[in-house]
């Protein structure tokens, strides 16, 4: 469905003969895709690109307390849209006042810069993290205005900004 979703499914990975993952869809998937199994409900959900584990090392090294699916989390819930339900959530940057693009690890929200540097965001001590307005890759951004125009939790922490289609409704 992701592949689908992403428009992957007919990619030559798959429907190139002799390639690796020919005529095998969940293979390819399985091995572009990282899941994780939800520690509250035990459903297995996406968690991101298999590469963003790889490029950050991401390996036994993790408290599964932390590995919860988009139903089962306390903030999903909080903000589930009640016309939309949470198909269209949008998540705060947990490293900057942007809307988040990428979500890796199964636990982290990234905009489009810091998930280019997060090697180095996701290891600044959270009490060296900007405050609001924190601007992306670590940047302490002047004034005192979100970007976002939210209140929301301390940088570091995740947030759902809510709907995304009924929050930006107002442009249409």
């Amino acid at each position: 469905m992701r592949l689908e979703y992403e428009g992957l499914s007919q990619c030559e990975a798959i429907t190139t003969p002799g390639a690796r993952f020919y005529n095998d869809t969940a293979g390819y998937a399985m091995n572009r895709y990282a899941y994780y199994v939800c520690y509250k409900c035990n459903k297995a959900y996406y968690g991101g690109e298999a590469r963003c584990d790889q490029e950050a090392g991401v390996g036994e090294d993790y408290d599964p307390a932390e590995l919860v699916c988009g139903a089962c989390s306390d903030v999903s819930r909080a903000q589930m849209c009640p016309k939309h339900g949470t198909d269209f959530l949008e998540y705060k940057c947990r490293y900057c006042c942007s809307v988040a693009v990428f979500f890796c690890f199964g636990t982290t929200h990234f905009c489009n810069p810091c998930h280019d540097d997060f090697q180095r965001v996701t290891n600044i001590p959270k009490q060296e993290l900007p405050h609001c307005p924190a601007g992306p890759r670590g940047k302490q951004l002047e004034g005192d205005e979100c970007p976002l125009h939210v209140t929301h939790p301390p940088t570091g922490e995740e947030f759902a900004l809510g709907c995304g289609v009924c929050r930006n409704a107002h442009t249409f």
